[in-house]
């Protein structure tokens, strides 16, 4: 006999667990989910943000060393 169990499976059970045998679980399970849903959509924006913000960082930074190391200045 194997013991490779699929962690997936050992969660459906608990879920299925759990619907079992608290009545307002589906309602649980809504609300943590929209929570989850809501957490994941605000880590994407604030990722976009940073990544925004890294380029103009980015865009900033070679602006002002091309005015110092223009042509004819020394390096």
């Amino acid at each position: 006999m194997s013991n490779n169990v699929n962690p997936f499976s050992l969660f459906l059970i608990l879920i299925l667990l759990v619907l079992s045998t608290d009545s307002k679980a589906d309602v649980k399970l809504g609300f943590v989910r929209g929570l989850i849903d809501q957490t994941s959509r605000s880590l994407g924006i604030l990722r976009e943000g940073i990544t925004a913000m890294n380029t103009s960082f980015e865009q900033a930074r070679s602006m002002f060393t091309s005015i110092n190391n223009g042509p004819g200045d020394p390096k």
